[in-house]
C-alpha cells in the first residue's frame, strides 16, 4: 500500500510540473490579467446576456484557455482509462481475509 502512495505522490508531483500544468497555470494568470476579460465575465456571470457571451468567446485569452482546458481534459479522459484498465484486471481490488 505505501508503494501505491508512493507512486500516486510521484505522480502528482510530475504532474504539478508537467508542461501541461505550467501552460495551463500561465494561462490562467493572463486571464486574471486580462481586466477586460475579468469585467466581461463578472457581468455575464450577473446578466447572463447572448452578446457579452459572444465577446468572452472572441477574447484571444479566454480562446487560448480553453485550448488549454480542453488538453488537460483529455489528459485526464486518458488517465481515467487506464486506471479503469488497471481496476478491470484486478490490481485495484481490496482483498480481505
Amino acid at each position: 500500500m505505501n508503494e501505491l502512495m508512493n507512486s500516486v505522490d510521484n505522480f502528482l508531483n510530475e504532474l504539478d510540473s508537467s508542461s501541461l500544468v505550467l501552460d495551463l497555470k500561465e494561462v490562467l494568470n493572463k486571464v486574471k490579467e486580462d481586466k477586460k476579460l475579468v469585467k466581461l465575465l463578472e457581468e455575464y456571470n450577473t446578466y447572463p446576456k447572448e452578446n457579452i457571451k459572444n465577446e468572452i468567446i472572441k477574447n484571444k485569452t479566454f480562446q487560448e484557455f480553453k485550448i488549454k482546458e480542453t488538453e488537460l481534459n483529455l489528459f485526464i479522459m486518458e488517465i481515467n482509462q487506464k486506471l479503469k484498465t488497471i481496476s478491470k484486471k484486478g490490481s485495484c481490488k481490496h482483498e480481505s481475509n
